[in-house]
């Protein structure tokens, strides 16, 4: 009978730190996500027209003629703009080269 009390007490134990662990389990979970969603979250207005606006292809087309096709000296621009002025959208980065490469030809 001792035996059988035991093995009731032990297995209500391990029931009940079971229990504890997966509640510890969630919380840690749920810290994690929100660790997560904050550094996934987009910073500034940064955008992802590029691949779907029309204007933004206009844009780039004028800049390389601009620039007589040199993709890589546009490239290079964008990205000193990008670093000069954080959190802008493509188009704003787009526009503000091709007003510098204007401004700088008069």
């Amino acid at each position: 009978m001792n035996i059988l009390i035991s093995l009731v007490l032990n297995l209500f134990i391990l029931y009940y730190g079971i229990i504890a662990l997966i509640a510890a389990l969630q919380q840690v979970r749920r810290q994690w996500q929100i660790l997560v969603s904050k550094f996934s979250q987009p910073r500034g207005k940064k955008s992802h027209s590029y691949r779907n606006d029309p204007r933004n292809r206009y844009l780039q087309a004028d800049l390389l003629t601009l620039l007589k096709g040199d993709v890589p000296a546009a490239k290079r621009l964008l990205i000193q703009q990008r670093r000069k002025k954080p959190g802008q959208t493509d188009n704003w980065y787009l526009e503000k080269v091709i007003h510098d490469l204007e401004r700088d030809r008069r």
